[in-house]
């Protein structure tokens, strides 16, 4: 994402080799996701169905967190997920689904848990300030719903089946919920590669069909 040209050609290279079913960008570079110079490879993810995937990771262009560099690896990996809040705001208020309504968009190891309070609080500030963005015509609660899909690993959930019960029903949308092991990381969940206390409506879904749905290219794939 350096160079937006040089990606439009790789994209275009590997469009017809159907093992290629995303394109993985990392979630901190130099500038964020939503501006203009980018939307040339956004039209050829929409164009050859290919999701945007934003992994964790950093090409260290400037601090990792918001309020500078940090002393430890864990300060670094705690606040990955303010990095995909920004993405996922700037993606929506530069008015990238607007021009690509069809994009989707997969978080990935960004964890869960912290989505019903941020989306709570995107629609509120959007209610209060849609004047400086009148291209966003919907919630961005509704935005993240059609367009945004999270993987599962890590679920940083509370331990109990009705906290997890609460989280998904305040996300909103069960077809968001992606499958992931995270393996090999050290630092993944744990030997169960299905997080606990998940309803089993939602295990068949984030295993099968929306993996399909959100990578119809995995389908073709030989």
């Amino acid at each position: 994402m350096q160079d937006p040209d040089l990606a439009v050609e790789e994209i275009e290279r590997r469009a017809a080799d159907h093992r290629f079913v995303s394109i993985l960008v990392l979630a901190q570079g130099e500038t964020l996701l939503g501006r203009r110079h980018f939307w040339p490879v956004y039209r050829l993810a929409e164009k050859y169905k290919l999701p945007l995937a934003i992994h964790a990771g950093t090409q260290y262009r400037q601090a990792p967190s918001s309020a500078g560099w940090p002393s430890h690896r864990y300060e670094y990996y705690f606040v990955e997920a303010q990095a995909f809040q920004a993405q996922i705001l700037s993606l929506i208020y530069e008015g990238v689904f607007g021009k690509f309504p069809n994009l989707k968009v997969v978080l990935m190891e960004s964890g869960v848990s912290w989505l019903p309070a941020f989306m709570w609080r995107a629609n509120k500030t959007w209610r209060g300030v849609r004047v400086e963005v009148p291209w966003v015509e919907r919630e961005p609660a509704a935005i993240i719903r059609e367009n945004f899909r999270v993987t599962m690993q890590p679920f940083d959930a509370p331990g109990d089946a009705k906290s997890v019960e609460d989280i998904i029903d305040q996300i909103g949308s069960e077809k968001m919920f992606l499958f992931a092991s995270d393996y090999p990381h050290w630092q993944f969940d744990g030997d169960d590669p299905i997080p606990p206390n998940l309803p089993n409506s939602i295990i068949s879904k984030m295993c099968v069909d929306n993996p399909l749905e959100t990578f119809p290219r995995l389908s073709l794939a030989n």
